[in-house]
Formats: C-alpha cells, sequence, structure tokens
C-alpha cells in the first residue's frame, strides 16, 4: 500500500523566502534609480546656482565699473571669437580657466547708448545714455553650448 505523499514544511519556506528576495531585488533598484536622479538634480540645481552667481558678478563690474578697461579687469574676461562679446572660461569647479579645458562659459555682449555693440574704448562717459549688457552663462561639452542661465544688466551714464 502507497503512504499518502505529505509536502515538507521547507517547500513553502523557501517560495517565501525567494518571493521576499524578488521583493527587495525591485525595491532596491527601485531606490538607486531614485537616487541617481537625485544626484544629477544636484549638480543641475548646483551649476544653475554657480551660473546666477558669475552673472550676477559680471553684471555688478559692469555696472561699477568707470570704463571698459576697468570692467573687463574685473570680470577677469577677454575678447571672445564673436566681436563685441567678451568671454570667460570656467572648469568642472567654476575656476577660471582656459578655453580648452572649459566646461562652463560665461559671455558679455555690451549695447552702446546708441544701440551697437561695443567691445573696446570706453564704456560710460563718452556719449553719456544708456548702456546694456546682455550676460550669458551657459555649459559647454564636446563643441556644444547649453544655456544655463541668462541676466541683462543697464547702466545709465549722464552725458560729460
Amino acid at each position: 500500500m502507497r503512504q499518502p505523499r505529505t509536502h515538507s514544511g521547507s517547500s513553502l519556506f523557501l517560495m517565501e523566502l525567494i518571493l521576499a528576495i524578488l521583493f527587495f531585488s525591485v525595491a532596491s533598484a527601485v531606490c538607486v534609480q531614485l537616487f541617481a536622479r537625485a544626484h544629477t538634480a544636484s549638480e543641475q540645481s548646483a551649476a544653475l546656482n554657480r551660473a546666477v552667481l558669475a552673472a550676477e558678478s559680471a553684471a555688478e563690474s559692469f555696472k561699477g565699473a568707470d570704463d571698459l578697461d576697468e570692467a573687463v579687469r574685473l570680470m577677469g574676461v577677454r575678447a571672445g571669437d564673436t566681436p563685441g562679446v567678451l568671454t570667460a572660461w570656467y572648469d568642472l569647479a567654476w575656476n577660471p580657466c582656459a578655453e580648452r579645458d572649459a566646461r562652463y562659459r560665461l559671455d558679455i555682449l555690451i549695447h552702446g547708448p546708441e544701440g551697437g555693440g561695443s567691445a573696446g574704448g570706453s564704456l560710460p562717459g563718452r556719449p553719456g545714455g544708456l548702456w546694456e549688457a546682455e550676460i550669458t552663462v551657459g555649459r559647454t561639452a564636446d563643441g556644444v553650448s547649453e544655456e544655463l542661465y541668462r541676466l541683462n544688466a543697464r547702466r545709465y551714464q549722464p552725458a560729460a
């Protein structure tokens, strides 16, 4: 006579253990994705904050300078590739650097009272009027530029 087959409790325990491992695997994969997204968002936020600070610093230098040479010295920029544009380059830690090592770029386009661009000569003072600076900060990677922040600054200079 045959004996009835009895299932031991160990097979049920192993099935439950496998399901628990599967659940924790899925939960850990979701958590890793969330941490990766949070890290990316944190890096983007830090880059935006530094871009805002760089643009504000350039705007304050533009407003406080007596002439263009002093503004260029205060901002730490140089004449860019485009006529009428002043450019500063920054590395990954936002330290000024050479163009070949740059990860961020700050461009300043200064418009005189007549509406034309000005990249050399005197800033406010000769003729009087409203001077404007368009300041753009962007990220550069492999020749591709992505704008992070844009700021316009104005300065009125009375006629001499």
